[in-house]
């Protein structure tokens, strides 16, 4: 069993370089915040909640840390309610701005998310709540998950299904800022956006493409909210029965998914030595019949 250790280190990783894919707003995190306590994103939190604590439920060690909160909690400051259902004996909330560890209490610490401060090895499990998709940078985040999780540590990550009516939402405003890019509405546009497309898509095949890199298995794909991301709440409430229908059938595109993946350690093999043919494991007997073979061999 892993030991209780410090998790936190004073230096973060080696500096990296950006990469070309930037997002074109400089807080996504807030927009986030604000997103998600509309009526729609009050619906799907309730549903990420639901399916992110069966699996928390399952998970055991010292440390849990969360990459990005979805979601204040001014009443328990200090414990995240996403993270509350989690068997680990200790869980910690960072933020990569610090804008957004203002707006949420339950936040832990301030730091990038490309250079956790954090010790190698020292995490059992980590939560990503969409953070890969608000992020600048997602290939090194996952090269700081690796990096900071125990043999055997679990990796969950919560996303956004492109290949659903999210996914077209995503691309309708996608190419609405194109549009405007030339415009002087741009910041009006830019400030009116929704969630999902503050930031960018990233498919199940794709991620688990990327784990596979880093040598994670993936344990389990689950999909949750079949409902169309409409804002009138009376409409959404009636189409509840999405939810039971899109479980049953295959047709009908989630519009989030939930994935588990556990760190990947290979273990040297060793590699006996050739057996060899010995007197000492013979009798006597035997030996000497041994030797009588092969002086009754003669050459040709």
């Amino acid at each position: 069993m892993n030991k209780r250790k410090n998790i936190f280190s004073p230096l973060g990783g080696s500096t990296v370089k950006k990469e070309s894919n930037t997002l074109d707003f400089e807080n996504p995190w807030l927009m986030v915040r604000e997103w998600y306590s509309t009526d729609l994103g009050q619906a799907l939190l309730s549903k990420e909640r639901e399916s992110l604590s069966v699996i928390l439920e399952q998970i055991f060690g010292f440390n849990l840390v969360q990459l990005g909160c979805l979601e204040d909690d001014e009443n328990n400051r200090g414990n995240g309610r996403f993270t509350a259902d989690s068997r680990t004996s200790y869980q910690y909330s960072i933020e990569s701005l610090s804008s957004a560890a203002q707006a949420f209490h339950c936040t832990h610490l301030v730091s990038s998310f490309e250079q956790l401060p954090l010790q190698t090895h020292s995490v059992d499990a980590v939560v990503l709540p969409h953070t890969l998709e608000f992020e600048q940078n997602p290939h090194q985040i996952l090269r700081e998950v690796d990096r900071i999780l125990v043999a055997e540590g679990k990796a969950i990550f919560l996303g956004f299904n492109p290949f659903s009516p999210w996914g077209l939402w995503h691309k309708y405003w996608e190419v609405k800022k194109r549009i405007s890019s030339n415009t002087r509405d741009k910041n009006g546009i830019m400030c009116k956006v929704p969630l999902p497309s503050c930031g960018h898509l990233i498919s199940q095949k794709r991620l688990s493409d990327w784990l596979k890199l880093l040598g994670f298995d993936i344990k389990l794909v689950s999909e949750y909210f079949y409902r169309p991301p409409v804002r009138n709440s009376g409409l959404l409430n009636k189409l509840e029965f999405m939810e039971q229908a899109g479980q049953f059938s295959k047709l009908l595109p989630a519009g989030g998914y939930l994935m588990v993946a556990t760190k990947r350690v290979s273990t040297l093999t060793p590699i006996r030595q050739g057996w060899k043919f010995s007197n000492n494991l013979l009798s006597p007997e035997t030996a000497g019949i041994k030797s009588d073979i092969h002086s009754n061999i003669k050459p040709k």
